[in-house]
């Protein structure tokens, strides 16, 4: 049985115009030709409920928005709702562990918001709105705060937010019941890394450096060090996209835009750098299978999907063969197996 995908993308290039869906074989890597689910504005990042049929979307304008759709039958979407990000140019959407709330990063403004899910699916407005202060010493990229991304941690008791232009992840305490947001402290990056995305491991937190191409790794709140992301000797312009743990906690992975690879990392005491991966140019957003055998990577500039299976023993990738076209291709998302219908 094939495993549904939906894909989000950037319309403003020009080349798609919302957010598309494919079915994934999970025996061989193959990939159905996508198909548009619904038309909407640059939805760049997508987050899909995991017990619902509920799709949520960043329209990444200025004026910022997130859009609710509900999955129908056939797997298209239909708008539910649309509220305001309380910010600009939101770049990340995520839900909560227990899949009442959904926060968003406005890059633009870098500002974080929390939305509660109402029993439909729709979004509320807004129940909790912050606004970052300051700037990082990179003038033409820092010169003001940008969220990038927010994480609800494994026990659903705190936000983790990046902020690529303080150079800083914010932590707030977060109330399940309300959606409330307490300041409680702060992860620092090296100056000028710029922090995009992270990832939860056991007692560490893999923080992915964008400028920097870079993974910063903390654990019980200290950076124990910080490790590149980019191949041995590459001269070129880069920056980091995307970072992911293998479920089987043993393997990590960075995309470099630039570079145009995927890092893979060995996870131990320290962390390795054991093989760098060609895939297409500009490897935004990168999703592995629910089983970790195979990872599915965008490629933004190429307008292309490809698969990779994972070696369960090395986490080494190498082409399974699927190939699917879709333009502008930014964010990626299994809908869940458990899921049941509303």
């Amino acid at each position: 049985m094939g495993q549904t995908v939906y894909v989000g993308t950037r319309t403003r290039e020009g080349r798609s115009d919302g957010i598309y869906r494919l079915e994934f074989d999970g025996k061989t890597g193959a990939m159905t030709a996508p198909v548009r689910a619904v038309e909407t504005p640059d939805p760049t990042f997508l987050a899909v409920h995991p017990s619902e049929g509920w799709v949520y979307a960043v329209a990444a304008l200025p004026e910022g928005e997130l859009r609710a759709f509900r999955r129908e039958e056939d797997g298209s979407l239909k708008l539910l709702n649309r509220v305001s990000s309380r910010g600009a140019g939101p770049a990340h959407v995520t839900i909560d562990r227990t899949g009442k709330f959904v926060a968003t990063a406005n890059y633009g403004s870098g500002s974080v918001a929390v939305f509660r899910i109402e029993r439909d699916g729709r979004l509320s407005e807004a129940v909790a709105a912050v606004q970052h202060e300051g700037k990082g010493p990179n003038e033409s990229r820092q010169a003001g705060p940008h969220a990038h991304s927010c994480y609800f941690s494994p026990d659903n008791r705190r936000l983790y937010c990046a902020d690529l232009g303080l150079d800083e992840v914010k932590i707030y305490g977060f109330d399940g019941g309300t959606g409330s947001l307490r300041v409680e402290g702060s992860l620092r990056t090296p100056a000028g890394a710029g922090p995009r995305h992270l990832a939860f491991g056991g007692k560490r937190i893999y923080v992915l450096n964008e400028m920097g191409s870079s993974v910063s790794v903390f654990e019980e709140g200290v950076l124990r060090e910080t490790v590149s992301a980019l191949p041995a000797g590459f001269a070129g312009e880069s920056t980091a996209a995307e970072i992911v743990l293998h479920p089987n906690g043993r393997f990590l992975y960075a995309s470099n835009r630039g570079a145009d690879t995927i890092a893979v990392f060995r996870v131990g005491e320290r962390l390795v750098k054991t093989g760098d991966v060609a895939v297409g140019r500009t490897p935004r957003n990168f999703v592995l299978s629910p089983d970790g055998r195979f990872m599915l990577v965008g490629s933004q500039a190429e307008d292309k999907i490809e698969t990779f299976r994972v070696d369960g023993r090395t986490g080494a990738l190498k082409p399974a063969g699927g190939l699917a076209k879709t333009g502008a291709p930014i964010c990626l998302r299994f809908v869940p197996r458990k899921e049941k219908r509303s």
